[in-house]
C-alpha cells in the first residue's frame, strides 16, 4: 500500500487552487462546489490529485504488503491512461473507489497536513498534529493504560494525537463511523479482527496511523 501526505494544503493561493479545480473530472467539481472554506476546499483538491497519482504511478505498490509512505511531491494534474478515480461514500460516509476494481482508498486531514492511502485491500488512516484536549474526553474516550501515557508523556498533547489516530484510523478502517462506547477498546478490537495499526510521526509534526490487515 502507498500513503501520500502533503503539508499545509491551505498555502495554495485562490489563483492555484481555481487552475486545479478546473482540470477536474465533473464528480470532483461539484463535490467541490458544496465547500466554501479554502483549507476545505483545497484539501479536497490535493487529495484527488494524490489519489490519481497513486492510481497512475504506483500500481504495484499499491497492490503490495509493504507499507509506504511519501511525502507527495507536486501540484500537477497529469492526464490518466485510464479512466480518472471517481468515489462515492459508503452508509457511514467512507469514500470507495467505483470504477477502479479492486482498489481501496481512505483520506485524513488536519490542520498540518492533507493524506490519501491507497491498497488493494480496505485501509484506514488517521492524521493528527498536537490536540488539545479536555480530562472529560481522556477520560472518555482513553482506557486507563492510555490515559496514564499522556499524563506522563513530555508533550501530552501530542501523545493523545498519537493514540487518538490509531482509534480513529482503525474505525475508519471498519467503515463504521466512530463508535463512542468502543473507543476504549480499540486495540484489543484490531487484534481480534487481525487488523494492524501503523503509526509514525510524520515530517516530525503530525502523527499518521494506518489501519489495515
Amino acid at each position: 500500500m502507498i500513503v501520500y501526505y502533503f503539508r499545509h494544503p491551505e498555502r495554495l493561493s485562490e489563483g492555484q487552487l481555481a487552475d486545479l479545480a478546473d482540470k477536474l473530472p465533473p464528480q470532483q467539481q461539484q463535490i467541490l462546489g458544496t465547500m466554501k472554506n479554502h483549507r476545505h476546499r483545497c484539501e479536497q483538491v490535493v487529495a484527488y490529485l494524490m489519489l490519481c497519482h497513486a492510481i497512475a504511478q504506483n500500481d504495484s505498490e499499491i497492490k503490495n504488503e509493504e507499507t509506504i509512505i511519501r511525502e507527495y511531491p507536486c501540484l500537477e494534474f497529469n492526464k490518466q491512461d485510464s479512466e480518472p478515480p471517481l468515489w462515492a461514500f459508503g452508509e457511514h460516509g467512507k469514500p470507495y473507489i467505483t470504477n477502479h476494481e479492486g482498489i481501496h482508498f481512505n483520506i485524513s486531514h488536519c490542520s498540518e497536513a492533507v493524506a490519501v492511502g491507497v491498497s488493494g485491500s480496505p485501509i484506514g488512516i488517521d492524521v493528527e498534529g498536537r490536540r488539545r484536549f479536555s480530562d472529560t474526553l481522556l477520560h472518555r474516550a482513553f482506557n486507563e493504560a492510555e490515559q496514564e501515557a499522556v499524563k506522563n508523556a513530555a508533550e501530552p498533547e501530542l501523545e493523545f494525537a498519537r493514540i487518538w489516530t490509531r482509534k480513529e484510523a482503525y474505525f475508519k478502517w471498519t467503515g463504521t463511523g466512530i463508535l463512542v462506547d468502543h473507543l476504549q477498546t480499540i486495540e484489543d478490537e484490531a487484534l481480534q479482527s487481525r487488523c494492524h495499526i501503523d503509526t509514525t510521526l510524520t515530517a516530525d509534526t503530525f502523527w499518521l496511523s494506518i489501519a489495515h490487515q
